[in-house]
C-alpha cells in the first residue's frame, strides 16, 4: 500500500510505501513519526485513516483534478474559437474528442481511497469497491469544521504544562 499525506507538523507532502509490519509513517521532511497499526490483512482494506484516525473515507479516481479541468477548459475554449469562425463540425469534433478522452481515462485510471479530514490518499488497496463514494454532505461538514477551528485560533496554553501564569 502507498500512502500520500500532508505532515501535521511541517505541512509538507510525503509519500511512503507501507507494509503490515511497518510500525509508523514517517515524514521525509521533518522526521515526524505517526505510529500506525496496519491490519494484518491490509489487502482487505482499511476502515480508518492511519494519519488522523478519521473513519470517514471515500473512493475517487486516481487522476489529477487539475489536469482534468485543464482538458475540459481547453476543449471549451478551442470549440468556442471554432464556433466563432463558423467551423461547426470542428467545434463539435473538439467537444466529442474531449468526451472520448474523458471516457478512456475513466476506464483506464484506477481508484484511490481518500480521507475527508486530512485528505490523505491510499493507493494499492484491494476492496475499494466496498468503500463509499464521495459525499458532498460529509465533505461540507468537514470543511465547515475546519473553517470554524481556523476562525477560533490556536487553543490556549495548558496551565499544567509548568509555565507561569501571565502577570
Amino acid at each position: 500500500m502507498n500512502v500520500t499525506f500532508s505532515c501535521p507538523e511541517c505541512d509538507q507532502t510525503t509519500r511512503q510505501e507501507l507494509a503490515p509490519e511497518t510500525p509508523r509513517i514517517d515524514c521525509a521532511h521533518c522526521d515526524y513519526a505517526i505510529p500506525t497499526s496496519l491490519p494484518a490483512d491490509a489487502n482487505k482494506g482499511i476502515d480508518r485513516c492511519l494519519v488522523c484516525g478519521c473513519r470517514e473515507l471515500y473512493v475517487r479516481k486516481d487522476f489529477s483534478q487539475r489536469l482534468g479541468l485543464t482538458v475540459v477548459v481547453s476543449a471549451m475554449v478551442l470549440s468556442s474559437i471554432a464556433w466563432g469562425f463558423h467551423w461547426r463540425y470542428a467545434a463539435y469534433g473538439i467537444l466529442f474528442a474531449a468526451a472520448l478522452i474523458d471516457v478512456l481515462l475513466y476506464f483506464s485510471v484506477g481508484n484511490l481511497l481518500q480521507c475527508y479530514r486530512c485528505r490523505t490518499e491510499y493507493r494499492g488497496l484491494a476492496g475499494l469497491e466496498d468503500q463509499e463514494p464521495f459525499s458532498l454532505e460529509t465533505h461540507e461538514r468537514f470543511r465547515q469544521q475546519a473553517a470554524r477551528l481556523a476562525e477560533a485560533g490556536p487553543p490556549p496554553a495548558d496551565p499544567s504544562s509548568g509555565s507561569s501564569p501571565p502577570g
